[in-house]
């Protein structure tokens, strides 16, 4: 597994304009890059060809990763990127696909909201003729060209053995779910009871509550779960973002007793897998994801076949690795 690359500073100002953009939305929150909204903007620029992004949610620092590779990959190989912002919402997402869908785009990568409610999407791109590249997430409709990504049921697994190990066969969880009906909130979570419940007889799972993938959802759940659960002994968020806003109450409550495990590998997560604050992460190599995305839909663009899922492995992390994928 290559190590995690930052990213790199080239890509920023270009990113920024886009992301800007796509912050500042309209009156219908239908939120683009200025070429987006401004027709065949990418010819007039040079550019070889024209890819559309609906992005989940740039609020939320793994994709913004994501999309960020994406366009470090973009400037390489002279593409220009139209990235629109979905905001978490399935009818915000869908839109936004027909709004790339009439600029006429060359390809179209869908980072699903949900995995049924974006399925919809997968359909109106292909009957336009478009190659769609799914990447991260997946929807329930298969007729998508290419999936890059993870298998995430193969992250709750390995975040059900990493508890396994640190209980000892034994003990009370919480989880923090993303958000419901997302494609990794569901098979995460088949991964962890799979590998912790399902195996540990005497591993109990006393309460789960989704945080919608939420830093601070998570903090005001974990708030709650330790007045009502004393009992507790380890956290897993099915995200970095709610390990972190576990974190922050079990921190603020004391309680140096609770474990707290979560899946990404971002960079605040990170930092306190090697502070020894946060018992471990699982590594999701998202820059190499994006980049990957990009270079599958200009090759679909020129005629090139690929598998249907191109898949990167996930890396357990934990004090004794950190230091390897630490920024």
């Amino acid at each position: 597994m290559a190590k995690m690359k930052s990213w790199k500073w080239l890509g920023t100002l270009a990113l920024a304009s886009t992301v800007l953009a796509a912050c500042g939305g309209n009156e219908g929150g239908n939120t683009a890059s200025p070429s987006a909204e401004g027709g065949a903007s990418g010819e007039a620029a040079g550019k070889e060809y024209r890819i559309g992004v609906a992005a989940q949610g740039l609020s939320h620092e793994f994709i913004k990763s994501l999309v960020e590779s994406m366009q470090e990959k973009a400037d390489e190989l002279n593409v220009e990127l139209l990235v629109m912002d979905s905001q978490d919402k399935i009818e915000e997402q869908l839109n936004q696909v027909d709004n790339l869908i009439s600029q006429k785009v060359d390809a179209i990568i869908l980072n699903a909201v949900d995995m049924v409610g974006s399925s919809p999407a997968v359909d109106r791109v292909k009957e336009a003729g478009i190659p769609l590249v799914e990447a991260i997430t997946f929807t329930e409709n298969e007729n998508y060209d290419v999936f890059v990504g993870t298998d995430p049921e193969q992250s709750g697994v390995m975040m059900g053995e990493i508890l396994a190990e640190l209980l000892d066969g034994k003990g009370n969880v919480a989880l923090l779910q993303g958000q419901i009906g997302h494609s990794a909130e569901i098979t995460r979570g088949a991964g962890l009871q799979k590998a912790l419940f399902d195996k540990y007889p005497d591993v109990k799972l006393v309460t789960e509550q989704t945080a919608n993938w939420n830093r601070d959802e998570a903090m005001s759940i974990t708030e709650d779960w330790l007045q009502r659960f004393p009992e507790l002994n380890a956290i897993a968020a099915q995200n970095d973002e709610m390990a972190m806003g576990a974190l922050q109450a079990v921190e603020a409550a004391g309680r140096t007793d609770i474990l707290v495990v979560g899946i990404d590998g971002i960079a605040d997560a990170l930092k306190a897998v090697k502070e020894g604050r946060m018992a471990a992460t699982v590594l999701d190599n998202v820059t190499e994801e994006g980049k990957r995305a990009i270079e599958v839909a200009v090759g679909l663009i020129e005629g090139e076949k690929f598998e249907k899922k191109e898949l990167v492995d996930y890396v357990p992390i934990n004090k004794d690795n950190v230091d390897q994928y630490i920024q």
